[in-house]
């Protein structure tokens, strides 16, 4: 497939666990980590538990350019109280890890949303949702108190046959596509369930990978993350001016 001379843009965002299966599971995990470093992409890690952080940083596995989200679960139906401790003491913890500040968080927009006080409060400024969107490239919305909602364009691996037929073809297929329409898209990648698929998937991903890299290295990809994308959406929000009704009078 031949792509446009403008370029697209995609950002990777890679959901790890703090793996507590068989020592094999941990090895295929840190081996995910290490196709994205090999083929020098940076991307978005959303990480749950400090033990997952920990499999990245005290292994040397982060790169400069990654960057951390914070995976919020089951806390997001606590009362403002609850969740505000449950962010607070997830915050500290993985940037008491880390050692860099964290802007972002994953999870479920509609449970999210009630809470974007809070979240603004605490510095965060995206939600990265855990809902795709097949029909079109990755969307976003605004949310309250300046936060942005991203949803993906594409999912790997893909969660079910039906899913697989929505998208039209594999991933590498869809994404393509998408490629070719220059668009900003952004990839869910679930490591555990990648690495626990089979030996086909990791070399799926492997492929895949190393397609996005060299299109990059000839101009014609960006690979962002998905703090950049915020960081735009921002930017675009607070500096659009205000129009004042006296004008058009």
């Amino acid at each position: 497939m031949k792509f446009p001379a403008r370029s697209a843009r995609v950002a990777f965002v890679v959901h790890i666990e703090s793996p507590r299966a068989a020592a094999a599971d941990v090895a295929r995990i840190e081996h995910v980590v290490h196709l994205f470093h090999g083929h020098g992409l940076p991307a978005t890690w959303s990480a749950s538990t400090c033990g997952s952080c920990e499999l990245m940083l005290h292994r040397g596995l982060l790169q400069p350019n990654d960057e951390l989200a914070v995976a919020l679960g089951s806390s997001c139906a606590a009362s403002s109280s609850s969740f505000r401790d449950t962010l607070r003491q997830g915050l500290a913890t993985i940037q008491a890890c880390a050692g860099t500040p964290i802007s972002l968080v994953a999870g479920e927009p509609a449970e999210l949303r009630h809470h974007a006080a809070i979240l603004a409060e605490q510095g965060i400024r995206g939600i990265l949702s855990n809902q795709v969107k097949s029909a079109a490239a990755t969307s976003h919305s605004p949310l309250p108190c300046g936060l942005w909602q991203l949803d993906y364009a594409v999912a790997i691996p893909h969660k079910s046959w039906l899913a697989r037929l929505l998208a039209g073809g594999n991933s590498w297929q869809r994404l393509a596509k998408l490629i070719a329409k220059e668009q900003t898209i952004v990839v869910s990648v679930d490591a555990l369930q990648v690495a626990q698929a089979s030996a086909r998937s990791l070399q799926n991903l492997e492929k895949l990978l190393r397609q996005v890299s060299l299109i990059a290295s000839r101009d014609e990809l960006q690979v962002i993350t998905a703090g950049e994308i915020i960081a735009e959406l921002t930017a675009s929000r607070t500096s659009r001016p205000q129009r004042s009704i006296l004008r058009a009078a």
